[in-house]
């Protein structure tokens, strides 16, 4: 069952972002990409907070009473583009052993009609490249690659 999260949702939620947030730790990016610790607790909370503005996306999938799958995301406002807002997925994860399922497509069946009902014409997110697993997620589902995104150091360590 999709719903809302909750407030007493929290600690599933958190559990789940911090799944996610150690396995891009675990990734060998360019010595700067860390999250740190406790990220998954800030995060939740901020995402918490506002929940009541509608400007947020926070959903879950849940298999009775346990969180298995969710997705975050906030509208951007674009007033210098045509389609003027846009959904940003910050995080959308599926927890370990849980994965396969068709919990994520579901959820993002979920987001294109809270997309329709707040008339957002497009969904973004971003993919890390050395995330295999998501890169090819993204690859086989109905998003497309739409720009690149570079990154450079520059401090030395």
């Amino acid at each position: 069952m999709i719903r809302d999260l909750i407030e007493s949702d929290r600690n599933q939620t958190i559990e789940l972002v911090n799944q996610f947030f150690r396995k891009v730790n675990e990734l060998e990016l360019d010595g700067l990409f860390h999250i740190r610790p406790r990220a998954a607790t800030k995060f939740t909370d901020i995402y918490f907070k506002l929940i009541g503005t509608g400007k947020v996306y926070m959903r879950g999938f849940f298999v009775e009473e346990e969180l298995v799958s969710l997705v975050i995301g906030r509208i951007e406002e674009k007033p210098h583009l045509e389609e003027e807002r846009s959904l940003f997925i910050d995080l959308a994860v599926t927890k370990l052993g849980k994965k396969k399922k068709g919990y994520m497509t579901e959820l993002l069946k979920d987001v294109d009609l809270w997309c329709l009902e707040k008339n957002i014409p497009a969904i973004e997110l971003r993919a890390i490249l050395k995330n295999e697993e998501a890169v090819k997620f993204w690859n086989k589902s109905s998003f497309e690659p739409f720009y690149i995104r570079y990154r450079k150091r520059v401090i030395n360590s």
